[in-house]
């Protein structure tokens, strides 16, 4: 397996989903909300805008003052919550080694992503983003896009992610569909959801490329 791009989620594939989770929880200290449990944050959060969380748990906050507010404390405390999940960095560069191309696609808007990626020199070819899509995951819009970007075919990529929405968003979009297991997911709903593969972390990924 040598795919020409692997395209990579950020929250719980590349970071600590410690970053998003505490940032909810600073959130609602600061509007004097219920402050929400990490097991609400991963159920309800996890893999959607936020948009579409608000009216879950606080359906009378204005969006744009709170997205404001989460955007600027997520930056802000991405290095303090979270670093580089193990093996990020040296996977990275043996890929850009390898010469196969590096795609990030996340719901995170794109200040807040190129903030980490820029934050921790992560290498990468495109960027798609949830500022930069209608429909997130598991819609395939964001791997089309980041394709296209690149002028590759889906059936020459990867998507490496930990929540079945990604991995549903490869398979419908027509990319190897490989499962990791640092964040949401587990191997049973990573399967269920079209992996075709699934490993402990990023250092086993040298390992499919290399077969």
């Amino acid at each position: 397996m040598k795919p020409k791009a692997i395209f990579f989620d950020v929250d719980g594939t590349i970071i600590s989903l410690d970053v998003v989770i505490k940032t909810f929880q600073q959130c609602c200290k600061h509007f004097k909300f219920k402050i929400l449990s990490k097991k609400k944050i991963l159920k309800n959060a996890i893999g959607y805008r936020l948009y579409e969380v608000l009216p879950i748990f606080f359906p009378n906050v204005k969006y744009q003052e709170f997205k404001s507010y989460f955007e600027k404390t997520q930056i802000k405390n991405f290095k303090k919550y979270a670093k580089p999940l193990p093996f990020v960095k040296s996977t990275f560069n043996f890929l850009k080694k390898q010469g196969i191309k590096i795609g990030i696609i996340t719901t995170k808007t794109r200040k807040e992503a190129v903030a980490i990626l820029n934050g921790y020199k992560l290498p990468f070819n495109v960027l798609v983003s949830g500022t930069d899509i209608k429909k997130r995951k598991p819609d395939p819009e964001s791997v089309f896009k980041a394709c296209k970007k690149l002028r590759l075919s889906p059936k020459d990529c990867a998507f490496v992610g930990d929540h079945p929405f990604d991995m549903m968003a490869a398979k419908a979009a027509g990319c190897l569909a490989i499962g990791i297991l640092t964040g949401w997911g587990n191997k049973r709903n990573l399967k269920k959801a079209g992996a075709d593969y699934i490993i402990k972390d990023l250092s086993f990924l040298k390992r499919l490329i290399n077969k």
